[in-house]
């Protein structure tokens, strides 16, 4: 998805926010404030897919994030969204629409504040995954959930801020599995969009 190099591939209806240095996309470099939510979209659509990224947020008490399935509305985003900062890392937002959707937060205490992040989101189907350094976050099922869209790095409005992707790998129609964890531990922890867990039958 990112050659390492420039913008190829992406867009913005600002690029003035977005640039490339020592080999990361960076988000908000040299602005006093970030007016508007700031998205940086990749022009190559996604269904099923598995993604893994390098994130550094600095200072981590600002906000950035992750669209996926998503699709442009004017200047700001519809759809899924893998959050970033102090207090949502890891957790499941839904950009312009459903809002939060899982909240839970079980992989922020493995958050290095100020530092790389390992981010990994996995979707297939209607389930949704995400994990930080290799720790489970999300695990959820969304039925009537958007199947397909695309994937765009936001930096949030706000005050001074730095984010930068690097490293980014995406597979298309993936293996379900993150990290250590394998696809019978990651389909046991789903929990469905109305709370309750997931026992199996139809994904």
């Amino acid at each position: 998805m990112f050659n390492g190099h420039d913008l190829s591939g992406w867009s913005s209806s600002d690029m003035s926010y977005w640039s490339v240095s020592d080999s990361a996309i960076v988000g908000g470099e040299g602005k006093d404030s970030i007016v508007n939510n700031q998205f940086l979209w990749h022009e190559e659509k996604v269904k099923d897919f598995y993604l893994k990224v390098l994130v550094k947020m600095v200072p981590n008490t600002t906000n950035a994030g992750i669209q996926f399935r998503s699709q442009k509305m004017g200047e700001e985003a519809l759809g899924y969204q893998a959050d970033i900062g102090e207090g949502v890392w890891g957790r499941l937002y839904h950009e312009s629409g459903r809002e939060k959707l899982h909240w839970e937060g079980k992989g922020e205490a493995a958050v290095k504040k100020n530092e790389w992040n390992s981010y990994e989101i996995l979707a297939v189907g209607n389930n949704i995954w995400t994990a930080i350094n290799g720790t489970l976050s999300v695990a959820y099922q969304e039925p009537n959930g958007e199947l397909d869209g695309f994937i765009a790095l936001q930096v949030h409005a706000g005050p001074s801020q730095l984010v930068k992707y690097k490293s980014i790998k995406l597979i298309h129609n993936p293996e379900i599995e993150i990290g250590e964890y394998s696809e019978s531990e990651l389909m046991e922890a789903l929990v469905k969009s109305n709370g309750s867990p997931y026992l199996g039958g139809n994904q």
